[in-house]
């Protein structure tokens, strides 16, 4: 996608499908753990039971995600002195996210390339309004944690205590929890303390503070971009619409229908974090994080069944809004494919 000389690409190659290939080997592993046991007729019948009213619903507010980021993508675009019309914008942010399905972290170099090709817009120019929603996007997810630390404080340690950050078998008190978690940010704080000479030479302590310095840029280049309103309205739409479509799925299965506008933002924050997790589109990661997480919340649980059981809605549930938005990135991905091919042959 980019231009580099054989040398730097030939290094590369191997690179890039070494890290392809263990994606995809650990997205695998995770399906083959959590449906190992699972009757694959007995499930489709068990999804079919699934109220699909709803499930279309989330996928419409899943379609409107991309619409949204699109038409702020332009706001971006704009604050670099260039143009690009709305359809092209929205069809170049479908195709990575269709890209994403198949090679993680490639859509964001798809959906530049995609849009260079028609609006003629430099790569690199584009990929640096890419960090910068990044930028947003981590902000956002850190905000909604700190949000849900907050209102479910409990959930959260048990949802680490699920992971085995703690002794599964042990059973401690409220307040003794917030002893170790004080007791875990001490011992943190001493070792950097200690350590601190030798942490700001490492490749990670360099990493992170390149990513910090990026944040600061990011703002920077926000503040001089014009139409900030709508710059902003379609970023909290974007975040709204990701919360919609986790939770009108509640209501698609009896299981989930009770839960409440905090537990959808709990499973959001869970969600959000398996995606971000190298697979493909999501799989696998994202179906065990909200697996624990709907476990944690009193709803299935996390130990599967032997006898090929398919109706543990806490597997059934993340797997349902699985499907539905891998869906809505491969109609959207076509569409956008499409669109973007037929603009490339209206110029020609």
């Amino acid at each position: 996608f980019y231009r580099m000389n054989e040398t730097q690409s030939n290094k590369n190659i191997p690179l890039v499908i070494l890290k392809y290939i263990a994606s995809l080997s650990f997205a695998g592993l995770i399906i083959y753990i959590l449906f190992r046991n699972q009757d694959p007729v007995a499930l489709v019948e068990k999804i079919s039971e699934v109220d699909f009213g709803w499930v279309i619903l989330s996928m419409i507010f899943g379609g409107w995600a991309y619409v949204n980021r699109g038409l702020r993508w332009i706001v971006l675009i704009d604050a670099l002195g260039y143009k690009s019309s709305k359809i092209n914008s929205v069809s170049a942010v479908s195709v990575g996210y269709f890209t994403n399905m198949f090679i993680p972290r490639a859509g964001e170099i798809s959906r530049c390339t995609a849009l260079n090709k028609v609006e003629k817009i430099p790569v690199d120019k584009l990929f640096g309004t890419i960090l910068v929603e990044r930028v947003l996007d981590f902000v956002f997810l850190i905000i909604l944690f700190l949000l849900i630390l907050i209102l479910k404080f409990d959930l959260i340690l048990q949802f680490f205590t699920e992971l085995g950050l703690q002794s599964s078998g042990s059973v401690t008190s409220s307040s003794t929890k917030y002893y170790v978690l004080v007791a875990v940010l001490l011992f943190f704080c001493l070792a950097y303390y200690l350590l601190k000479k030798w942490i700001v030479t490492t490749t990670l302590y360099e990493k992170i503070t390149e990513f910090i310095d990026g944040l600061k840029e990011g703002f920077k280049s926000i503040k001089k971009m014009k139409r900030k309103s709508f710059f902003w309205f379609h970023t909290f739409s974007i975040w709204i619409m990701y919360f919609l479509m986790t939770y009108v799925c509640f209501q698609a299965i009896p299981e989930t229908s009770h839960l409440s506008i905090s537990d959808g933002l709990f499973l959001l924050v869970l969600g959000g974090i398996g995606m971000i997790i190298p697979t493909p589109g999501g799989v696998g990661s994202y179906h065990a994080i909200v697996m624990i997480g709907l476990s944690v919340l009193g709803v299935g649980t996390i130990v599967l069944s032997e006898n090929g059981d398919p109706s543990n809605p806490a597997l059934l549930f993340p797997t349902i809004v699985h499907i539905a938005q891998t869906l809505v990135a491969i109609i959207m991905g076509f569409i956008g494919l499409l669109v973007l091919f037929l603009s490339k042959k209206k110029q020609s």
